[in-house]
């Protein structure tokens, strides 16, 4: 097992190496303000044997994305990436795999992240993704919407901890996991390695403490943002120290430059979503969109292209109509350019209790108001996006809400083609969006923002409640037996109809007694 810690500072707050303590066992410093980063790179036989046989013997590649639904704070470069909150997992099976049939792969996930997951197989609930845009896209997406990762946690402690030799797993479980902002699991069948990566939220006095573990290679790095002599156009830097427990004596200084897939848009650009009122069964999603300034053009290419986009993750219960979005006029008056992909397959009549799939995701691209004056300075700009519910099992009040997660709202622009930015330490891939895109695409994120309304103001969820109309159960007995009357009085009406009908023409009769009968002729 190999594990990576990284605490990632303000450039404006470095942390004076003299305060570092650096023995074989540990190393500590002061209390810091910074977001910390743990990678934990695990070989099969230290996994647990029911994962490692499914990592195995059932999925080609494996990417799980959790993210808190409480991911509004601040992020530190280059821990910039945006994905919706829940759980999110792209895979695609082996050949010869029995999942399409099966449950193996909706089972280990009910088995990580616990029972409520809604997962039954790969043919009912999830969503086919792979379709040519990209070699590194994978086959099947399915997601769930998941506050927190204590069942995670606790399979860590009771599973994961009695593998042979796995200290480096419950030394993980032994850590403030239940705080994490985001957790990622990365696993393909060509690298046969499980990589584990918890981040934080950014803190404020976050202790500096990290301990060796036995028989595993432990790499610490205390270091931020800066800006190399040598950075390239589409690099960013990092300076700071490194230490390799029981193997160095003390911290060394390190300077780097890498390219980064994710950036974060110029100061100012950030978007928050409500929805138009009334709501109703086809609500109207709103992105109020505080441009700021445009994304740099990076490099010297006068011909780089950067355009909007949204990545929208809608649950079964809300859908996008994807021929609705394919007239060119209706999109531009809500200020929209084009779905660019949606995931299929999207039941457009079914109840969200007939639907077995997860629900979509929806790549649209935004189109801004053309600038006025200078480009640096857009004024807040509003894109409308048509939605659809589905009818829901009726409830008591005759309302329900339902939720919908943060989409990702960020401009993607075409980088030089010798760009490598998988070369980046700290890169996160396979988040969906990214490989809909070319492989040397950034992608500049606007700062989401928490909706303003009470109640959701306190807890900066990024989730958007909706109120759905529904039949209210209280009065259902009321509808019951008014169909029933309306169906019988109907079929009664019917009744009439005919006998009137069959009165009237006498149909039956042989006809009147009186009517001449033919002669017989003679001569």
């Amino acid at each position: 097992m190999r594990q990576r810690t990284t605490f990632f500072l303000q450039p404006e707050n470095p942390l004076d190496p003299a305060l570092l303590t650096v023995t074989p066992e540990r190393v500590t410093g002061p209390a810091i303000d910074a977001q910390r980063e743990d990678r934990l790179t695990l070989g099969l036989e230290e996994l647990p044997l029911p994962l490692a046989r499914v990592l195995t013997g059932d999925v080609k590649e494996f990417y799980v994305r959790w993210v808190a639904p409480t991911g509004a704070g601040e992020v530190v470069s280059p821990l910039l990436s945006r994905l919706s909150p829940g759980l999110h997992v792209f895979y695609t099976l082996s050949a010869g795999s029995t999942d399409k049939k099966a449950n193996v792969v909706c089972t280990t996930l009910r088995e990580l992240f616990g029972k409520d997951i809604d997962c039954k197989s790969t043919a009912e609930s999830a969503t086919y993704f792979g379709d040519g845009h990209s070699p590194q896209t994978t086959d099947y997406h399915f997601y769930s919407p998941l506050d927190d990762i204590s069942s995670f946690i606790e399979y860590v402690k009771t599973d994961g901890c009695e593998t042979k030799g796995n200290t480096g797993l419950c030394t993980l479980a032994a850590s403030p996991l239940g705080n994490v902002r985001e957790l990622d699991l990365t696993y393909d069948i060509y690298s046969r390695l499980l990589k584990l990566t918890a981040q934080w939220p950014f803190t404020d006095n976050l202790p500096l403490s990290v301990p060796s573990v036995q028989g595993s290679r432990v790499e610490v790095g205390i270091m931020g943002a800066d800006a190399p002599p040598t950075i390239g156009p589409y690099e960013i830097g990092m300076s700071g120290h490194l230490v390799v427990l029981g193997q160095d004596g003390r911290a060394k200084p390190v300077m780097f430059a890498f390219p980064s897939r994710h950036r974060e848009a110029p100061k100012g650009a950030s978007f928050s979503v409500t929805f138009a009122e009334p709501t109703g069964l086809h609500p109207t999603l709103q992105l109020h969109i505080a441009q700021g300034a445009l994304p740099p053009r990076v490099g010297d290419d006068d011909d780089t292209l950067c355009k909007l986009h949204t990545y929208l993750t809608l649950p079964r219960h809300i859908f996008a109509d994807r021929y609705q979005m394919d007239d060119e006029l209706f999109l531009a008056s809500k200020n929209l350019a084009a779905l660019v992909h949606m995931t299929q397959p999207v039941d457009l009549e079914a109840p969200d209790y007939a639907v077995d799939a997860w629900g979509s995701a929806a790549l649209v691209e935004l189109a801004p108001p053309s600038p006025s004056g200078s480009l640096s300075a857009q004024s807040e700009w509003t894109a409308e996006i048509p939605l659809h519910l589905r009818y829901l099992l009726p409830a008591e009040g005759g309302y329900q809400s339902v939720d919908l997660p943060y989409p990702a709202v960020f401009w993607a622009c075409e980088t030089s083609k010798d760009a490598s930015l998988a070369s980046n330490p700290f890169d996160r891939a396979h988040i969906g969006y990214d490989t809909l895109f070319s492989p040397d695409t950034e992608f500049w994120h606007l700062k989401p923002l928490p909706p303003s309304s009470p109640a959701t103001a306190t807890t900066q969820r990024l989730i958007v409640p909706v109120r759905v109309p529904v039949l209210d159960s209280s009065k259902s007995q009321y509808v019951n037996v008014g169909t029933s009357a309306v169906i019988l009085l109907g079929f009664t009406w019917v009744l009439w109809k005919i006998a009137l009908v069959y009165l009237r023409t006498g149909h039956g009769k042989t006809g009147p007694k009186d009517a001449a009968k033919p002669t017989k002729k003679t001569q």
